[in-house]
Parts: C-alpha cells; sequence; structure tokens
C-alpha cells in the first residue's frame, strides 16, 4: 500500500498537544481529537510552568484537565501533563525528547509580514529544536472543521512527510484533498513526488476519493501561483513541509515564508 513508502510513513500513536488558554489550543486540541479518533492513538496534553516567574497558572492547569475530561467523554484517552522548565519553548522540548512521542502538534497565531518571526518565539524555537514529526499549526480564523485541504506539490515548498500528514488529515477529517502541481518551479529536484504520482490511485483507495490534482500555470513565479491558487480554490488550510537541512537547522525559503504570513488561510508546516 502507499503508506508502506518509508519517505510518506508517519505514526500517531501518541501524539503531544502543547497547551494554553485561547483558541489556538482549541483548535489544535480538535485536530488531535480527529485524528486519534480515526487512528485510535492517545494524547498527551501538555502546559509547561515557568519556574522563573511567580504568577497564577492555574487557567494553564485546568485547560489541560478539561482536555482529559473532553477526551474521556469521547472516549479519547487524554494524558494531562505539567512540567516545569525555565521556559514554555525549553520545556516543550524537554518533554518531547523526554518520551516516546511520534507527533507534536503545536498552535500559533499568525504573523505580520514584517515580523521576523515566523510563529512567534516559542513556535520558531520548537520547529527547529523538536526531535520528532512536528507540525505548527499558523492560526487565522480558518473555519474549522477543515473542509478544504491544499497542499502546494512542490520541493520547494513541501516534503513528503506533509503531503502524508495532510492525506491522514483529508481521512480523518473527511475532507476534500488538492494537490496543485507545482514541481516546475523546483530548479534541483531529488525525487519529485514520483511515489505519489505514480500511486495515487492507491492513495485515493486509502484516504478517500475526493483528492483532485490541478496543474495551474498563470505565473512564472512560485508565490504568485500559489496567491491565484488560493483565491481560485478558497481552502481552509494550506499544508507544506520543511526538513532539517545538514548541521540540524531547519530553513524557510522566501516563498514558504510570503505564503505562511501573507496568506488568510491557516497553514501547518509539517517537519519530520
Amino acid at each position: 500500500m502507499f503508506s508502506s513508502s518509508r519517505s510518506y510513513l508517519l505514526k500517531f500513536d501518541r501524539t503531544i498537544v502543547p497547551m494554553a488558554k485561547g483558541d489556538r489550543s482549541r483548535t489544535v486540541l480538535d485536530l488531535a481529537f480527529d485524528l486519534a479518533h480515526e487512528y485510535s492513538s492517545e494524547i498527551t496534553a501538555l502546559t509547561v510552568k515557568e519556574n522563573v516567574r511567580e504568577v497564577t497558572w492555574s487557567d494553564k492547569v485546568a485547560v489541560v484537565i478539561n482536555a482529559y475530561k473532553e477526551g474521556k467523554e469521547k472516549n479519547i484517552k487524554v494524558i494531562p501533563k505539567v512540567r516545569t522548565s525555565r521556559s514554555v519553548k525549553q520545556g516543550i522540548v524537554e518533554e518531547v525528547s523526554s518520551r516516546a512521542y511520534d507527533l507534536l502538534l503545536l498552535g500559533t497565531f499568525k504573523r505580520s509580514v514584517l515580523s521576523a518571526s515566523i510563529f512567534g518565539t516559542i513556535g520558531d524555537y520548537v520547529i527547529k529544536n523538536s526531535t520528532i514529526p512536528t507540525a505548527v499549526v499558523s492560526l487565522h480564523g480558518s473555519k474549522y472543521p477543515y473542509g478544504k485541504i491544499l497542499v502546494p506539490l512542490c520541493e520547494t515548498l513541501t516534503t513528503r512527510a506533509a503531503v502524508s500528514f495532510a492525506l491522514h488529515m483529508k481521512k480523518a477529517l473527511n475532507s476534500q484533498l488538492i494537490l496543485a502541481d507545482l514541481r516546475k518551479f523546483d530548479r534541483k529536484k531529488t525525487h519529485g513526488f514520483n511515489t505519489l504520482m505514480d500511486r495515487l490511485g492507491e492513495a485515493i483507495e486509502q484516504y478517500g476519493s475526493d483528492i483532485t490534482v490541478v496543474r495551474p500555470g498563470m505565473s512564472s513565479n512560485l508565490t504568485d501561483e500559489v496567491s491565484n491558487l488560493i483565491r481560485e480554490q478558497n481552502p481552509d488550510v494550506i499544508v507544506m513541509g520543511v526538513r532539517d537541512s545538514p548541521g540540524g537547522k531547519v530553513r524557510f525559503n522566501s516563498d514558504m515564508k510570503a505564503i505562511i504570513k501573507g496568506t488568510y488561510q491557516d497553514t501547518i508546516v509539517v517537519k519530520k
């Protein structure tokens, strides 16, 4: 089957969701619930207490306790976890490294195009330092559950692990998935998503029939092409992917930064 391809393999047995009070935690928890329901997985709802501050943080504890209670009602195992650390971002990475988690789901708010940060202080640190597959959801207010998912299919903007995440999410949410074939923009090709395209029928059989491949060609600029696609397709969420470069650093190219910050849709960036 398609999922047996190692490059597309993702596990969802143990998902960790860092939580705080607010909408971003709510949306990401809902996504974790939907994935857990589809793949019979467990969720760890994490909150981090900063040990350098003496502040009231009972609201953060209440969030993970409520996640546990909600999971119990949904017949999904949720483990509420409280960790003390020097900072929230360090606490998340420390917890990820201390247990055998399969996936980290982190919610952030959209940053301004003028901001030097991509996902904010916590999100930037976590995606660069996490040692497990990580999906950072940059929230702008798209309605959840996502009914239409867009994947810009080119190595400049995504990875095979990100495509796999989009397929699993499509199945869990019973969504429409649009694969935008933008491979012509890749100056240096390695795999060209050949396995996906050659075995697309298997992917459709496994993840659901509502998968469409579109081949736009309106622009010679990648960012403009994706912008045109967004206006045309009006997706609820855009899924992209990054990988660790030599030396263990994650680099976001200018096209990806422009899409993450410049769109009105939610975006998800996956690092494996």
